[in-house]
């Protein structure tokens, strides 16, 4: 069954407890926390401060996003004690194996994240490496503004494929856009994790994971 990230970002911020109680009574997976540093991306969100008051209200596993060009400089903030993973985009850093190392050194899930217009075979060198893998359904920054893409199937299809091929062992995560009216056919190639913000926040918190939980 596939695990359902609420991406807190695209939720109401001035009253998070109450938002994150619904999401536990909802039975939510992860928490998939945005971190945007108005430079990889225009706006600005989830410093390390508002990331650990969270962590230390909920028990709730934190999905880290990392939107930062960079992100050595800040990874070791967000290994916080209900942090899984720590995402790091492929167009972000020219370090990437150090980065990753980096992660994986503080006992996260290193998770390497790619725009949709980064082709899979980017990615070969680190498919051996990474414990998870992002495809990005719509640009960074883009979430609630821009639509859904389509094509992220066929990524996630071919990432699957690989991983049986290979015998690797990274699950595949895909954020950006996703809805129950979408959600099938990615779960249908290889989903293992889904990212929703606006379409659990738009509406009940409960019915809307529901309604995502109920897809297989």
């Amino acid at each position: 069954m596939v695990k359902i990230a609420a991406s807190l970002h695209s939720g109401p911020k001035l009253h998070m407890s109450e938002i994150l109680d619904q999401l536990k009574k909802a039975d939510i997976d992860l928490l998939h926390i945005d971190v945007m540093d108005s430079i990889f991306v225009p706006e600005i969100d989830f410093g390390s401060n508002f990331t650990k008051e969270i962590s230390q209200y909920t028990d709730i596993p934190l999905d880290i996003h990392m939107m930062v060009n960079n992100p050595s400089r800040l990874i070791n903030e967000y290994a916080l004690s209900t942090t899984t993973d720590i995402g790091i985009h492929y167009e972000a850093t020219q370090q990437l194996h150090r980065d990753l190392f980096q992660i994986k050194q503080l006992n996260k899930k290193a998770e390497v994240i790619i725009n949709p217009g980064t082709p899979i075979n980017s990615l070969s060198a680190v498919l051996n490496f990474v414990d998870q893998i992002m495809v990005m359904s719509v640009d960074p920054g883009c979430s609630g503004k821009s639509p859904f893409i389509p094509e992220v199937a066929s990524k996630i299809k071919k990432l699957d494929q690989l991983r049986k091929e290979k015998n690797y062992h990274y699950l595949i995560e895909a954020d950006g856009g996703i809805t129950d009216k979408n959600l099938k056919v990615l779960v249908d190639n290889g989903l293992d994790i889904a990212v929703s913000g606006s379409f659990i926040f738009n509406g009940d918190i409960r019915q809307q994971v529901q309604k995502l939980k109920e897809i297989k």
